[in-house]
């Protein structure tokens, strides 16, 4: 009883899992083995404390009420989603051909929109961008930059 594969072996020959000729092995080990012989009776206790303490579960109504049930919804399901999916893709066929459409007219107002150069508008006193003094501070150390724009 030294490995993992024995111990699983002796689970299931307490489960009644074992094939005839592996179950004759078992049994051959568990003659000469006291410490599997052991091992087999915890397992044995263990599961018939389980299966007197298991809680069960009793619904009022038969399985097949249960399960005609849910065939009734899932053909509701089918039907509703079918006529869900048939209108939809109506609303999908109009923005097939919107989204294109919309893009070619604003690449086309894009293009038609003149400069800021090609109006003639004077710019007085120039931008705020131009008149400003930045500094840039930055610590390695810390792992700070710091920009300063006045």
């Amino acid at each position: 009883m030294k490995t993992t594969e024995f111990t699983l072996n002796l689970q299931a020959y307490v489960d009644g899992e074992l094939d005839s000729s592996r179950r004759a092995e078992v049994e051959r080990v568990l003659a000469s083995d006291a410490e599997a012989r052991q091992l087999v009776e915890g397992l044995r206790q263990l599961s018939d404390l389980v299966r007197s303490h298991e809680p069960v579960a009793r619904v009022p109504e038969s399985r097949e009420f249960y399960w005609s049930q849910i065939q009734k919804r899932i053909a509701v399901a089918e039907a509703t989603g079918n006529r869900e999916s048939r209108e939809v893709s109506g609303a999908l066929q109009w923005l097939r051909w919107l989204a294109p459409a919309l893009g070619v007219a604003a690449v086309a107002v894009l293009i038609a929109l003149p400069t800021r150069e090609a109006s003639g508008v004077a710019q007085a006193g120039g931008s705020a961008l131009e008149d400003a003094v930045s500094m840039t501070f930055r610590s390695d150390a810390d792992g700070v930059t710091i920009h300063w724009i006045n």
